[in-house]
This record gives C-alpha cells, structure tokens and sequence, in this order.
C-alpha cells in the first residue's frame, strides 16, 4: 500500500471570529510553527454583515475606511509578533456571507491543508465554525481549545490500521521530524464477548488478542513504510466507548494534542465521520485535536456547494 504520497501540510487556515478565542489560536498556531512545515498561514474571519449603519455613519463621519480593512489592520496588529522572525508567508482574509459556505470556499480556493478553528467551553458563542464542519471540509481540521499551552511535545495517535491511521502516523512523523515531539501510538482492544466458547478464561484470552495485535501492528508499520522501531500503546477495554476510553486515556497521560483519522466514508456516507470521532469531538474540549483526512475525501459534496 505505501505510505501516502500526497499529503502534505504546508497551507493552514486560521478561523478568527473577533472573541477572546482569537488569542487562543494565534497562540497556538505559534507552537505549530515550530513543529509543522508550515510555508503559509492563512486567518479568515467571516462576518455576516460588514458594512456599518447607516445612523453611525452619519453621526460618525470619520469612519471612512470599509469595515473590512478595519477588521483586517486589527487582525494584522495580533498576529504581527508570529512572524516577526519568521520565513513563514501569511494573509489576513475579510469577508462576508455565510460562515460556513464561505469559509469552505476560501479552503478550496487557497488550497488548504489544515483547517484551524476554536472549540469553547466557557467562552461565549459557539465559536466560528461548529464541529459540523468536520463532515464537510475537505481538509484536515484541528480544533484548538480554551488553553495557552507552553509546547506540542506529547502526540496521541489512536490507530485501528486503517488507511486513515496511515494518514496520523505519516503527519505527526512530518512533526516528530521537525520539532522532536513524542509519538505515542495507541491501539485499543476487546475480547470478544464470546471467549468463553474456546475454554480458555478472560486473562488467557486477553493475552491471545494483544499477541495478534502485536503482530498487526507490525504488519502495519512494515506495509505502510513507516519507522519500524515506532512503538505502541495497546490498551484493553473491556467494552466501553473507544472514544471515551481514548478521551481518559489521552488525559491521563499528558497529552498535548490528539491526533486522529476521521475514517471518512465516499458515495451518499459522504458527510458521515466515523462515530468514534464524532463522540470524541462531544466529550473532548480540553486538548487540541487534529482529525486528519485525505484531502479532497469529501470533495463529491464540496463541489457541490462550489456551484451555489
């Protein structure tokens, strides 16, 4: 199968709605500086109305300067420190309509690699975009939360051998090459409800199950070309939730950032994301989350939107 060949994470794009989330991401994207071959950073707020009204006009005839250029030298004054000694281009984007549309357009159209908007917990608002984007973009998405952090150096990545945990694999060794961050790989599994059956008890059939995974996980590393020495978590659940087991464990640990395939599926599933995901975008809103997708997986639906 081969590792993916054309994915690359070079252009993100910066969801700002003008709350205080905005300093969040901007701080945020300055650790991703340091640990993504990022070559372009593009923030994009998207207002729905942009022109003032027409009683503030008349009794504020100095504000002269479309609202958007306002906006825009607003924007520019924040994120001005990120690139101060930075080889990293970037572009500040203005404009109106519908959020949601809109911004998916922009994505398409600078061609896009990584999606970056807020989850809030406690600030006001839903933030820019909610997580339905998820199903919609043709991009990979990383939801940052309500959190300076001081360093990306522990990366989760919960694996079940799919080609889109190929797709995590090969993005955070992009970033362990950069910046050094620890890969953690993680594999969760059961025992069949049925073990008993074999005459073997819980513990005997449990060793039984890590011994395959253990294989297949090796089976993996070596079919996909990735780093045959990377080590892995396997972890038994004994049947609840994947994504509530991944949300404790990745808590417990440390983590700084979830990193996870969103399993995307084609034809008339194409909107669906895989429920694991979708449940743990629901009950995580404490580490960042990065879910990768092959570019363009969605693009049935996108170019559907395109032409509205």
């Amino acid at each position: 199968m081969g590792r993916p060949t054309n994915m690359r994470f070079e252009v993100a794009m910066v969801g700002l709605d003008l709350t205080e989330m905005d300093q969040y991401l901007i701080n945020y994207v300055k650790l991703l500086m340091k640990t993504m071959p990022l070559k372009r950073i593009i923030f994009v707020h998207i207002a729905k109305e942009l022109e003032l009204p027409k009683e503030l006009t008349e009794k504020y005839p100095d504000l002269l300067a479309p609202l958007d250029e306002n906006i825009a030298d607003g924007i520019n004054k924040k994120i001005a420190p990120l690139f101060q000694d930075s080889s990293v281009d970037h572009d500040v984007i203005v404009r109106e309509g519908k959020p949601l549309e809109r911004f998916l357009r922009l994505s398409k159209i600078k061609n896009v690699d990584l999606i970056i908007l807020g989850r809030k917990r406690i600030l006001n608002g839903s933030g820019l975009l909610s997580g339905s984007i998820v199903r919609k973009s043709p991009a990979s998405i990383l939801f940052i939360t309500e959190r300076n952090y001081e360093t990306i150096s522990k990366v989760m990545v919960p694996i079940d051998f799919s080609k889109h945990s190929v797709l995590s694999l090969d993005l955070a060794m992009k970033m362990k090459a950069v910046s050094g961050i620890d890969v953690h790989a993680s594999h969760f599994y059961t025992v069949p409800v049925g073990f008993y059956k074999t005459g073997k008890s819980y513990e005997e059939f449990a060793d039984i199950m890590k011994f395959h995974v253990t294989n297949d996980y090796k089976d993996f590393l070596t079919k996909n070309e990735l780093p045959k020495d990377l080590p892995c978590e396997y972890v038994l659940t004994d049947h609840e939730s994947k994504a509530e087991v991944i949300n404790k464990y990745a808590h417990e640990a440390g983590m700084d950032l979830i990193l996870i395939g969103s399993r995307g599926r084609t034809a008339t599933s194409a909107l669906l994301i895989g429920s694991i995901v979708k449940k743990l975008l629901q009950l995580n809103l404490d580490i960042p989350m990065l879910v990768v997708k092959h570019k363009g997986e969605n693009m049935g639906f996108f170019e559907a939107i395109m032409k509205l």
